[in-house]
């Protein structure tokens, strides 16, 4: 993973290179620094690698990775790839101090796409690339970008792809192959979408940089004002269609390229409810807005609810000036999220559909508790033990999402009760921006360093979706597996 991350670095240092970017960014690269996080990179990984086939052929052990192995390299994993990742803020410029570079990469690597940096314009080109392909390598995950170049080792494959994302719907009996499928068709959607953002009138820079933070659903940018001043109607009607492809499942797509259309509506269940929930809110808003309840553009509101919706973070108008209705229907979406098995974050659709059908069927048990009801998703039964997982994933947010909030109020207690509950739950759901003084038009530099750590833990946590990183600090898991 360590290796991995100092292939993107040298990816990001031949983009900045090779790609002019205009009169609106400074064309900076700090070859000294970067030099010398590549060498770190390269040192502490292959140092790491070579330890364990050192240690591994002395060892009497079968070469299989054990689920309490895969969940230990989930959950430190991350971490220690989001203290490499911030290398680069730290040893070039803008020189940044760790817990904001720290901040700054988690945010990338999870898709948050919160920022500390608030003139994006004066930053190096390099930073902002390496910024944008952090994004794109986290969007998928680092792990299943491992698997991609993993040979053998089937049965860990599965451990790490199913602690690091929710890919559902895809076929665990060929997990590496479907990888490989996946990441293919996620470079595709790259390359089209910043083809098409050039064609549509950005700098080649400009066009790769948000074609990257796109389809990741990340939300990174090359502008202060995100997307506000440089996009026209059709660029932004671009990002949408590109945002809401990120936040489909990506397995809908490989069932959609083999012809099998007769599988999509009963398979994939939840991408139609989140296309269709997307749409309601963008009616609603839209309806408001002929009634004289809005004066923003109606390109702006639907740009934004699909921004939120899925996830990815981009802002076109300072949607915490928006109407009260406007601003509940953002922090719902910001607690829904996209689908499960996409780049995007959020409780997932599917996990919503789900709590509303057992709801349902103990609705019914209530009054006949003789009763079987079957709970079904996707057209598939869903199984009991599934039902205490959702509630532990609900409850964990839920737990997360007040100690979160206690522990912010505490270490900044200058902050508004609204900044501080949309902030974490910003974290948790991997979103970006928040509201008031974690608004949209703001950046997080001016917050203190515990609540910078704080948010790391959680835009990791949320990544994760809690369990994966949480379950390491259970002793049982060291006593029985």
């Amino acid at each position: 993973m360590v290796l991995l991350l100092g292939a993107a670095m040298v990816f990001s240092v031949l983009l900045a290179w090779i790609i002019p970017t205009g009169e609106r960014h400074n064309a900076g690269l700090d070859l000294k620094g970067w030099s010398l996080c590549l060498g770190i990179a390269v040192s502490l990984g292959g140092g790491l690698w070579g330890t364990g086939k050192y240690l591994g052929k002395r060892s009497s052990r079968p070469d299989t990775m054990r689920r309490r192995e895969a969940m230990a390299l989930v959950g430190s994993g991350w971490f220690v790839c989001g203290l490499m990742a911030a290398l680069p803020y730290c040893l070039c410029e803008p020189h940044e101090t760790l817990p904001n570079a720290l901040f700054e990469a988690v945010s990338g690597l999870t898709t948050t796409g919160a920022t500390i940096f608030s003139n994006l314009e004066s930053l190096p080109k390099s930073i902002l690339m390496w910024r944008s392909v952090t994004q794109w390598v986290g969007g998928m995950g680092i792990l299943a970008m491992f698997v991609v170049v993993l040979s053998g080792m089937t049965s860990s494959s599965k451990t790490l792809i199913g602690a690091e994302s929710s890919l559902a719907n895809s076929d665990i009996s060929s997990l590496r192959q479907t990888m490989r499928q996946l990441w293919a068709l996620y470079v595709v959607l790259t390359l089209v979408c910043g083809t098409g953002l050039y064609f549509l009138g950005l700098t080649p820079f400009q066009a790769i940089n948000y074609s990257l933070t796109a389809v990741s659903t990340g939300g990174f940018g090359t502008e202060s004002d995100s997307v506000g001043s440089i996009f026209t109607v059709w660029s932004k009607s671009w990002l949408i269609i590109f945002m809401i492809i990120g936040a489909i499942s990506f397995p809908f797509y490989l069932v959609l390229m083999r012809g099998r259309f007769n599988d999509l509506g009963k398979r994939f269940e939840e991408v139609w409810w989140f296309l269709a929930m997307i749409g309601f809110f963008c009616v609603v808003m839209l309806l408001q807005k002929l009634g004289g309840g809005s004066d923003v553009a109606a390109i702006d509101l639907v740009f934004n609810i699909v921004s939120i919706g899925t996830c990815t973070g981009y802002v076109s108008d300072d949607y915490d000036h928006w109407s009260r209705l406007g601003v509940g229907i953002m922090l719902l979406l910001m607690m829904i999220g996209g689908c499960s098995g996409s780049t995007s974050g959020g409780l997932k659709v599917s996990r919503i559909i789900l709590w509303f059908r057992f709801m349902a069927a103990g609705l019914v048990r209530s009054f006949r508790p003789q009763a079987v009801s079957p709970v079904k998703l996707n057209g598939r039964q869903v199984p009991d033990e599934a039902q205490s997982q959702l509630f532990l994933v609900l409850t964990l947010f839920g737990f997360f999402g007040i100690t979160g909030t206690m522990a912010f109020q505490m270490f900044d207690p200058g902050h508004s009760l609204m900044g501080a509950v949309s902030g974490i739950i910003s974290c948790l759901g991997n979103i970006g921006p928040a509201f008031e003084e974690m608004g949209p038009t703001e950046s997080v530099h001016d917050i203190s360093s515990p609540s910078k750590i704080l948010f790391v833990c959680l835009m990791i946590l949320g990544r994760l979706e809690y369990v994966a990183l949480l379950v390491i600090f259970v002793p049982k898991l060291w006593k029985r597996y």
